[in-house]
């Protein structure tokens, strides 16, 4: 969903996504007042090396979109100060946590009408998540911008949000609303629970696990053949070996792999 509000992906013209009455994917305009914020970035992949490799260009911080960083030179410095980013780290030399904190840095400085946000702050430590809620806040309460947030970590979010919006795993729309019109979570509330948004949360998912388990979706364990080979033991050519995709790291080389079964 944040992927096609994003304009990530293509919609057809007469069942166009819009944001402020602007096509989600050909309305190039939003991207002055949109920004999307996910996992992938600075991230590639990589043949016999995995998915998910860091980028390792030797660059300073200081010298990434330099023209926008000095387009909005205040709101730069109070992140700056606000993510703990040191302009002359190198981005061959970070760490996942600092390069999270950067991808943030240039993604915030442009002001936003609305900002998504997905499973962005998984690297961050403690102190930086709560911050960055707490700025996040502040750009809704004083700009009047609107962020969705996307995350499965709820420790400390109670007081953050004003809308909760469940996606089933069928993909359609489960309960939405505000915080106040869900009974479970003003319950838990009341009672004076300590993360009454991650009850409320947990009781969706294992409602969805029930679901899928009576329905027989759930995929099963894998079950291991008479011979004592694993599940994902095959034949090639009538000769017993492993799965052709399970070979180097994703990237065999087609049907030489049979050369040498």
């Amino acid at each position: 969903m944040l992927r096609i509000l994003g304009g990530k992906h293509m919609t057809t013209p007469d069942e166009a996504v819009k944001i402020n009455g602007k096509d989600c994917f050909r309305d190039l305009s939003l991207n002055m007042s949109r920004a999307y914020l996910d996992t992938t970035w600075g991230l590639r992949t990589v043949a016999f090396a995995g998915y998910g490799c860091p980028l390792m260009a030797d660059i300073e911080v200081a010298g990434m979109m330099a023209k926008l960083q000095a387009e909005f030179p205040v709101r730069r410095d109070e992140l700056i100060e606000l993510l703990g980013i040191n302009l002359k780290w190198r981005m061959h030399q970070v760490s996942d946590g600092q390069r999270r904190r950067v991808q943030l840095f240039l993604g915030l400085i442009r002001p936003f009408d609305i900002l998504l946000l997905d499973e962005v702050t998984t690297a961050l430590d403690v102190v930086v998540r709560q911050d960055l809620l707490m700025y996040l806040q502040k750009e809704t309460e004083t700009r009047g911008a609107t962020i969705v947030y996307a995350t499965h970590i709820f420790d400390g979010l109670d007081a953050w949000p004003t809308h909760l919006h469940y996606l089933n795993y069928k993909g359609t729309t489960g309960w939405q609303g505000s915080l106040e019109e869900n009974e479970h979570y003003t319950e838990l509330r009341n009672a004076g629970h300590p993360s009454p948004m991650l009850k409320v949360a947990e009781r969706w998912l294992r409602t969805e696990i029930a679901e899928q388990k009576a329905a027989g979706s759930l995929p099963s364990a894998p079950k291991e053949e008479a011979s004592g080979e694993g599940a994902f033991a095959t034949k090639v050519d009538g000769k017993e070996g492993s799965a052709p995709y399970l070979n180097g790291g994703g990237f065999a080389p087609g049907r030489m792999l049979t050369h040498y079964a």
